[in-house]
């Protein structure tokens, strides 16, 4: 009698085939690039936590809802809550009442929160300047617009 040998699922991947999956590289580069930035940081005391509000606050130039603050950051509001009062002890947010919703708070910079945003995006920019200095142009580009479907296709997913 013969026996035939299992069938491989799919799903079950050998360790070298894991980490060479798109996923894996990807979550790989982003914890790599974060690290780099988190360590150029570190002198002015700020996580990857603090630093992505105050972004965020400054491209937008207007205070924000904490529920839009959070959906921009892809967080859940009240994962927020206790970064937003961290930066609202060190001065660089404040809290005001929206005038179309005196319910609802709206987050705002502070003069030293944009002073602050402004020098973490000339930093960041430096060193993504950096990171991406031996790519072409072209693949730059490439690069980002494939990311950019991926974005894409994600967000059209959650919807």
């Amino acid at each position: 009698m013969q026996t035939k040998s299992p069938v491989r699922s799919h799903s079950l991947l050998e360790p070298c085939q894991s980490r060479s999956r798109f996923g894996f590289l990807l979550g790989s580069v982003y914890r790599q690039w974060r690290r780099q930035i988190d360590l150029n940081f570190k002198d002015l005391g700020l996580s990857d936590a603090t630093r992505m509000p105050l972004l965020v606050l400054y491209v937008q130039d207007k205070a924000m809802r904490q529920k839009d603050l959070a959906q921009a950051l892809y967080l859940d509001s009240s994962s927020l809550v206790r970064v937003l009062a961290q930066l609202q002890n060190a001065h660089l947010v404040q809290w005001d009442t929206d005038p179309a919703d005196r319910r609802t708070k709206c987050i705002a910079l502070t003069l030293a929160g944009r002073k602050v945003a402004a020098l973490i995006l000339e930093k960041s920019m430096q060193i993504e300047q950096t990171i991406l200095a031996d790519l072409s142009a072209d693949e730059i580009h490439v690069t980002r617009r494939a990311l950019e479907k991926i974005s894409d296709r994600l967000e059209s997913g959650n919807k």
